[in-house]
């Protein structure tokens, strides 16, 4: 048996709600203060924030854990949590912790299964056992969500794809002048079609445009689009996706990349 050391350091000037600092975690420094609805500065980070941050890092682990060891399909985890402070400013309790975990990429015929899981998960957590019986923690409504495209899919799509994209002399000479990371946009991508497959149509939500624009801050040709196009949905086909999945993807990807065309 061992004991394990873990530290941190926090440099802090000011009186109360008046101070604020930063936390040193590893390389990571974290401005710090009072929250400002508790009348604090509201600068980074505040102690009740980095509590519930604590809690649900640890339980999510212990849950996709715990998940990967019974069977229940997941694919991530995604925590929403809520802090309650009570009797403030009086005696100020940190009274309450909710988590709603979110599973994604699961099975929902089997909703049960994840409830009872995820109340076991509180059990196990470690470090939310270090507040067990001074908050009242407890898990809240569990939501199962399934994927259309798993992610393991998605990256052998844009692997594929990006193999294909640069072996057209276009791409691979603009990517070469612009100095682009290749392997960041794999990344990138990756994420962006997890996103289209298993979450709302892109003309529903305009921030997909936005971000698509962001990455993308140079216009292009319908003809060098319809490259890009075809590529990819001839990858989407060499994987074996299938038909109704493909056109649900392409159709969304033609709709974001419209923005982005200079037809003069």
């Amino acid at each position: 048996m061992e004991d394990l050391v873990f530290r941190t350091q926090v440099q802090w000037s000011g009186t109360g709600n008046e101070g604020e600092g930063q936390l040193t975690i590893g390389e990571e420094v974290l401005p710090c203060s009072s929250p400002e609805n508790m009348g604090g500065k509201g600068v980074g980070v505040s102690p009740e924030e980095l509590l519930i941050g604590s809690v649900s890092s640890c339980y999510s682990g212990t849950l996709f854990t715990l998940l990967t060891k019974i069977g229940l399909p997941v694919d991530r985890i995604n925590i929403s949590a809520e802090g309650f402070v009570s009797d403030y400013p009086v005696k100020t309790k940190f009274s309450q912790l909710i988590l709603h975990p979110t599973i994604i990429g699961g099975d929902s015929s089997k909703q049960s299964d994840y409830e009872e899981a995820a109340a076991k998960a509180r059990i196990f957590c470690f470090i939310g056992k270090a507040i067990e019986g001074n908050v009242d923690y407890r898990v809240g409504t569990v939501h199962v969500k399934e994927l259309l495209v798993r992610q393991g899919k998605i990256d052998e799509l844009v692997e594929k794809f990006y193999q294909k994209l640069m072996e057209q002399p276009y791409f691979s000479s603009m990517f070469a002048e612009r100095n682009v990371s290749v392997e960041t946009l794999k990344e990138r991508q990756k994420q962006f079609i997890s996103k289209l497959a298993n979450e709302n149509a892109p003309d529903k939500n305009h921030s997909d445009i936005e971000q698509m624009k962001k990455r993308h801050p140079f216009s292009t040709t319908p003809e060098r689009a319809e490259i890009w196009l075809n590529l990819m949905e001839e990858t989407m086909t060499e994987i074996q996706l299938p038909q109704a999945t493909i056109e649900l993807l392409v159709g969304k990807m033609n709709r974001l990349m419209k923005p982005l065309l200079n037809e003069s």
